[in-house]
């Protein structure tokens, strides 16, 4: 136990060291804002009802997901670009170093959304009708927050893996970010049907994203365990045949 505990703080003190988590921090605003104007929201609050309001706040904050899925690669990716992973793997062996950054890849997930969540939603919250920003914070709204942490959770595992996949900061920025982005998000919004099967939309799914077509959480959670299976049998196979 101690020794996965100190695994863990020192996985998260390297991801959290240097002007990187920065980007990260700004990313995780970013990416809801960009939705957000894509959908045209907040401009259109005025004539949504409040529940209305709500829901998209909630589904927009499911968009920080990539940026969680780009935080666990990262945890990789970042000791890959610098030439430590090597290292890393010698002085704590390969095991170890494996279960810490899926461990911390889950810690990283959740935190990327709460500081999206802190940082765009405090700022947007203030561009909200006065009787939708406290709404905001009300039980029945923070009923929905499980669902995008979980998501999130499981984007960050999914990024981890990947990261062990092809241990390569730019290709791996462009399958977390780009590609869920830029193909992704307009198949959730046209053709839910087929995206509701893709990583992205089984974690919509997840945490409820009111688009027509998508899974329910339950379901969902299943289609993003199996992709999880996928992404981690890759893992495991490319660290048999890759030397750090």
């Amino acid at each position: 136990m101690a020794t996965a505990t100190s695994g863990i703080r020192s996985e998260l003190l390297r991801y959290v060291s240097g002007y990187s988590i920065l980007g990260i921090v700004a990313f995780s605003a970013l990416v809801p804002w960009f939705v957000a104007n894509f959908l045209g929201w907040p401009d259109s609050s005025g004539a949504l009802s409040v529940s209305d309001n709500i829901r998209i706040f909630w589904s927009l904050a499911a968009s920080i997901a990539p940026v969680a899925t780009f935080a666990g690669s990262y945890l990789v990716t970042r000791e890959a670009y610098y030439g430590t992973l090597r290292r890393t793997v010698v002085a704590a062996g390969m095991a170890n170093v494996v279960t810490s950054k899926y461990a911390a890849a889950v810690m990283v997930g959740a935190g990327t959304v709460i500081t999206g969540l802190a940082v765009w939603g405090g700022t947007v919250a203030f561009s909200l009708p006065p009787d939708v920003a406290p709404q905001l914070l009300a039980p029945d709204s923070l009923g929905l927050l499980p669902g995008v942490l979980v998501a999130s959770a499981i984007a960050a595992v999914w990024g981890c893996s990947l990261g062990w996949i092809f241990q390569h900061y730019y290709a791996t920025t462009i399958l977390t970010l780009v590609i869920p982005l830029a193909v992704e998000l307009p198949l959730l919004a046209n053709a839910p049907d087929m995206a509701r099967w893709l990583p992205s939309g089984a974690l919509a799914g997840i945490a409820s994203v009111p688009f027509e077509g998508l899974l329910e959480p339950v379901p969902a959670f299943f289609v993003s365990l199996g992709w999880l299976a996928v992404a981690g049998l890759g893992a495991a196979w490319s660290l048999r045949r890759k030397e750090l």
